[in-house]
């Protein structure tokens, strides 16, 4: 079939949805920045909880479960499975009544974490938050 659109309204309709796509991506590394600082914020927490961390294990959950669906749909299979096992370590952990020295927790969260730092350090998209902290 042929178009009966013509050339330069075809080359704008293009530039549209390019221009939505660096717009998409641009909101995409925003979030998972401010992912990183609250997946980080949430260790400190966690390191520094005297009794049982119940409540830190489920915000781990419910941030690793909103993540893991966000990746899946930007198909990041790998930060999709990241954050899986991450939501899955916690919910255990939560489960159990586990101390704040969970082992799977901590190892789902620093490979989480050491994702998102290396997926920020490669967005060209937002300047790095600890740069424009001015640190």
């Amino acid at each position: 079939m042929l178009s009966t659109e013509s050339p330069a309204r075809s080359v704008k309709s293009v530039a549209a949805r390019v221009a939505g796509s660096i717009k998409l991506q641009e909101v995409c590394a925003f979030r998972l920045q401010s992912e990183l600082v609250h997946f980080m914020s949430l260790s400190a927490a966690l390191a520094r909880a005297e009794v049982l961390p119940g409540h830190i294990f489920d915000d781990l959950n419910t941030r690793a479960h909103r993540l893991k669906d966000t990746a899946a749909m930007f198909e990041r299979a790998d930060l999709a499975a990241a954050a899986g096992a991450l939501e899955q370590a916690s919910l255990a952990a939560a489960t159990t009544h586990a101390r704040n020295t969970d082992t799977g927790v901590w190892t789902a969260l620093a490979a989480l974490v050491s994702m998102l730092t290396v997926i920020e350090a490669n967005s060209p998209a937002i300047p790095s938050l600890v740069a424009a902290c001015g640190a």
